[in-house]
């Protein structure tokens, strides 16, 4: 390839090993060919690819020789060249500062050859004091750095100057550096407000105002900006510097975890540091946020080699600057303390840890008290029973059989096994009452699963037992034979009950062999617990007969989320609120009602969260990410979809495989059509099912024909049409016309038409597409005739069907063939 042809194609390629590769030759095949300009052009061009794909050391010697060049023959190389020529004299100035083995003179040297360039080319010194101030501000002159920064804010702007996203990025570090912050915030408001387009903007400004924003209390600005700066940054080398700064931003403001993630992806790319600045700024941040870490309890091993690399690159620095000041930078940055105890970067994160509300003990004797105690054991309220025998202990009460009744429901739930058998056996020996004694030996059968003592303890509570103390017995008994696996048996136990805990023990064990009967019975147990004030049963019998419907064994949407309803009024118990959030929220999501789903689901990942249940958490956080999606919320789709795949253990492919499809999806509406590529790429290997391939292989087909890579974009079109066959044939019909269409755009009209030919769909107005687009393909292989007769029926077929677009088009390309 001629030197032409590998610049052109090299500026077809995104920043990075491939442009810069085909540059390298053009620059080779530059000189072999003798063309002075074609060298220079080639030349500015690689320079660039250096800066921009992270191997800036490289442009010293590329410079150089233009530099050179230009001196030699002043005349030869165009304005428009010269210029770019001098627009590059600002990243060689910026790299001198970069490289600590470049001498402190030699630094000094290029911004005075700057100058001298700039005046005589007739331009300003705007950029030039912009570059001095930058440098003043590494050796730590803040003399030198204001009083060029004054001049770089009054002179005027011309053509070398920084874009306008750049140049009050410059100016930010620079009042950061001072300590001022409120001035950085207002300077970079109405840039913000515009819109920038240079390849370094947003993400620049955006991570040099995190600390900023933190420091000024925005901390909603401060999560936005990380947010939307790391996006664009990921994964790019020559951004290590700048990732390392959002290492920074999580350490300080409580996402040491967010944190750690981002280290974790993006370590690999300290191998490939594309300068010691940048290396210094990384390490520094990532030993920073391994500290913090360390300190609430997550000590990693890494965290001394960092900071010692850290240190090595500031004194070498400083060594050659002859000051102290990136040393004492980094200790400052070493020793940080938070400055927001945390900043919530997405809503599910947003919300408080939930504490369930203080129970309201009501009494002030401790009869009263021992009397609201057992009340609230009955209606279910855990929390407020033992609240009420806690203030009884408190006022004086003494040791009563009642109270080790007490003590024993408290050990059982806390899962103190012994504890609860002594305390109900030492209560059975007490109570004056035998039928009350009785009860407290039911709980122990209960506990121990003896059978026997329970059938006694039943027999006698049956014949002189209360009927609180009779159905108690009975639920114990039921309980027993229905995890003995006496299912029916059980259920006859229960029949002809009316009490809703009753009921909902009923409906529970017909749920294991007659799920449609316990559906009704846990419509009648929602009913009485709601008449009994039950609240935690109710909130029990609710999610059951949510759960039977969502199972399809009667009953309807409308009450299907009443179940959900009446599940969630109950206060305090997280998990129970946590499940019943999670289930709502995918049924929700399953109907189409994203925003909706999305708060349920925000309110269980705190829930989860909040009890410790992680693994429901990571689940929730597929579902919301997905609901994100749904409700036009990318970015935040993206983060929920990120941790998701961070939390949920490696086996659980189907929660992964939905993680990784609403990340792809958010990536692509966000503009990340590369990496959003690479995840259905992956996604068409990893999901089981052909159907699900196929829409993986649907998506990345069209990203592909979106970014024009034409054969790729032909054979997962292809891919996908062998995919969707046996489920979903029109759409499989579809996928192969684009299949055709791809193949023809990628210069290959003999494959379209093959394909073409083979092309099954039922809809009409399909049918007539795939006739237009064969039309095209016969034309391109110079058979006319054919082409003129498909073509005709094609017209034929849309203006049938009304398709007055589509007989537009179809009647140019006929008058075309016509001519």
């Amino acid at each position: 390839m001629t030197s032409e042809e590998l610049l052109f194609e090299a500026y077809g390629l995104p920043y990075g090993e491939a442009r810069t590769i085909l540059l390298e030759r053009a620059v080779k095949e530059a000189e072999a060919e003798g063309d002075p300009e074609r060298l220079f052009d080639a030349r500015l061009a690689l320079t660039g690819a250096y800066q921009h794909g992270g191997e800036p050391g490289k442009s010293f010697a590329v410079f150089s020789r233009n530099v050179a060049a230009l001196d030699a023959e002043p005349g030869r190389y165009g304005r428009e060249a010269a210029d770019t020529l001098l627009w590059h004299f600002k990243w060689i100035a910026g790299d001198t500062r970069s490289f600590p083995e470049v001498p402190l003179r030699r630094a000094l040297d290029v911004l005075d050859d700057m100058e001298r360039r700039y005046v005589l080319a007739g331009h300003g010194p705007h950029a030039v004091h912009a570059q001095r101030s930058a440098l003043a501000r590494h050796l730590g002159d803040r003399e030198q750095a204001e009083h060029h920064y004054r001049l770089w804010c009054t002179t005027p702007r011309d053509e070398l100057s920084d874009c306008v996203g750049c140049d009050p990025s410059g100016k930010v570090a620079h009042l950061v550096w001072l300590g001022r912050d409120e001035e950085a915030v207002e300077l970079a408001a109405p840039v913000l407000a515009g819109e920038l387009t240079c390849t370094e903007q947003p993400q620049d400004i955006l991570t040099e105002l995190l600390l900023p924003y933190l420091r000024t209390g925005r901390h909603a600005e401060a999560a936005a900006a990380h947010q939307r700066a790391y996006r664009i940054i990921a994964g790019k080398v020559h951004n290590l510097a700048e990732i390392g700064r959002h290492l920074e931003f999580c350490a300080l403001s409580g996402n040491e975890s967010r944190g750690l993630e981002i280290l974790e992806r993006e370590l690999p790319l300290l191998d490939r540091a594309p300068s010691p600045r940048a290396a210094l700024e990384f390490t520094g941040c990532a030993a920073l946020l391994l500290r913090r870490l360390a300190e609430l309890g997550h000590p990693d091993p890494r965290a001394a080699g960092l900071e010692a690399r850290a240190r090595e690159l500031a004194a070498r620095f400083d060594t050659r600057n002859g000051t102290g000041e990136q040393g004492a930078l980094l200790e400052a940055r070493l020793a940080a303390e938070p400055i927001a105890e945390y900043v919530p970067l997405v809503p599910h994160a947003r919300r408080p840890t939930p504490q369930p509300p203080a129970p309201v003990v009501r009494g002030e004797s401790p009869q009263e008290l021992m009397d609201a105690a057992h009340q609230a054991w009955e209606r279910g309220d855990v929390e407020g029973a033992l609240a009420a025998w806690e203030r009884y202990d408190a006022v004086g009460g003494p040791l009563t059989a009642r109270r080790l009744d007490g003590l024993g429901l408290a050990a059982a739930v806390q899962g103190d096994r012994e504890a609860a058998e002594r305390h109900w056996r030492a209560a059975a020996e007490q109570h004056e009452d035998p039928a009350e004694g009785q009860a407290s030996l039911g709980r122990v059968a209960q506990l121990t699963g003896d059978r026997e003592l329970a059938e006694r303890v039943h027999a006698y509570l049956s014949e002189y037992g209360t009927p609180r103390q009779r159905g108690g017995s009975l639920r114990r008994m039921a309980r027993m034979l229905a995890q003995d696996g006496s299912v029916r048996e059980a259920a006859a136990l229960l029949e002809g009950q009316d009490d809703g805990g009753a009921l909902l023990l009923l409906a529970q064990v017909q749920g294991e062999y007659a799920p449609a009967q316990a559906l009704e019975t846990a419509r009648r147990a929602c009913r009485a617990l709601k008449a009994e004030g039950a609240a935690v049963p109710l909130a029990e019998a609710a999610m059951l007969l949510a759960y039977l419907i969502g199972k399809g064994y009667g009953g309807d949407l409308d009450e299907l989320l009443a179940a959900y309803g009446d599940a969630l009024a109950v206060r305090g118990e997280p998990r129970l609120r946590a499940l019943a959030h999670a289930a709502r929220g995918e049924v929700l999501l399953g109907i189409g009602r994203g925003e909706e789903a999305a708060e349920d689901l925000i309110e269980a990942v705190a829930l989860f969260t909040a009890v410790g249940e992680r693994e429901r958490a990571a689940f929730t956080r597929a579902d919301l990410a997905s609901a994100y999606l749904d409700s036009g919320r990318p970015a935040e789709a993206a983060v929920a979809a990120e941790e998701a795949l961070a939390m949920i253990d490696p086996e659980e492919t189907e929660a992964l495989n939905q993680a990784r499809w609403a990340r792809s999806h958010a990536l692509h509406q966000l503009g990340d059509v590369d990496v959003a590529l690479e995840g259905f790429q992956e996604l068409v290997s990893l999901y089981p099912t052909a159907l699900q391939s196929a829409r993986a292989a649907d998506m990345a087909a069209r990203l592909l024909d979106q970014v024009d890579r034409d054969e790729e974009a032909a054979r997962y079109f292809a891919l996908a049409a062998e995919r969707y066959r046996e489920d979903d044939p029109e759409t499989a019909g579809v996928m192969a016309r684009r299949a055709a269409l791809s193949s023809f755009w990628g210069g290959d009209p003999e494959r379209a038409l093959a394909i073409s030919v083979n092309v099954v769909v039922e809809d009409p107005f399909e049918q007539a597409v795939v006739l237009y687009d064969r039309a095209r393909y016969l034309a391109a292989l110079g058979r006319e005739g054919e082409a003129l007769r498909v073509c005709g029926e094609a017209v034929e077929r849309f203006e049938a069907l009304g398709a007055e677009d589509a007989v537009a088009t179809a009647r140019d390309l006929l008058r075309q063939l016509e001519s």
